[in-house]
C-alpha cells in the first residue's frame, strides 16, 4: 500500500489536490512500469457520500498489503487520462441513477496498466 485518503466527490473542495498528492507518492517507489490500483472502500453511503481511496501496486512497497476481495464486478475500460476516467465515472453514476447498475458499495477499484489502459471494477450485487 502506498497511501490513503478520506474524501467526498461532491463536498470536498480539496478533492483533486488530495488525489493528485496521493498519486504523486507512487513516484517515490520506482513502480512506473507496474500495475497500480486506486481502491475505493469504506463507503459512508453511496457515490455521493464519503469514502476512502487507497493507492497500491502489484508489487508490495510496504508491509501494509491490501487484498482485493473475489466478488462480482462490472468492468468499465478507459484510458489513463483525467478526462476518460472522469467520463467513465459519470457513466457509472448515471447507470446507477437509471437503476441499470446495482452497486454493492463494498470495494471498487481502478486498475492502471503500464500501457495506459485503465479498468474500473465496480462491485455489484
Amino acid at each position: 500500500m502506498i497511501g490513503k485518503i478520506r474524501t467526498n466527490n461532491f463536498t470536498d473542495k480539496d478533492l483533486f489536490e488530495k488525489i493528485g498528492s496521493l498519486w504523486s507518492k507512487t513516484s517515490d517507489h520506482n513502480i512506473e512500469n507496474e500495475v497500480k490500483y486506486g481502491i475505493y472502500h469504506q463507503y459512508e453511503s453511496n457515490y455521493r457520500g464519503d469514502y476512502t481511496l487507497t493507492i497500491a501496486a502489484e508489487t508490495p512497497v510496504s508491509n501494509e498489503k491490501f487484498v482485493i476481495p473475489n466478488q462480482e464486478y462490472a468492468v468499465f475500460e478507459c484510458l489513463q487520462d483525467g478526462h476518460s476516467i472522469g467520463e467513465a465515472w459519470k457513466k457509472i453514476w448515471q447507470l446507477e441513477e437509471e437503476k441499470k447498475l446495482n452497486r454493492k458499495y463494498s470495494l471498487d477499484f481502478e486498475k492502471y496498466y503500464p500501457d495506459g489502459k485503465v479498468e474500473i471494477h465496480i462491485a455489484i450485487l
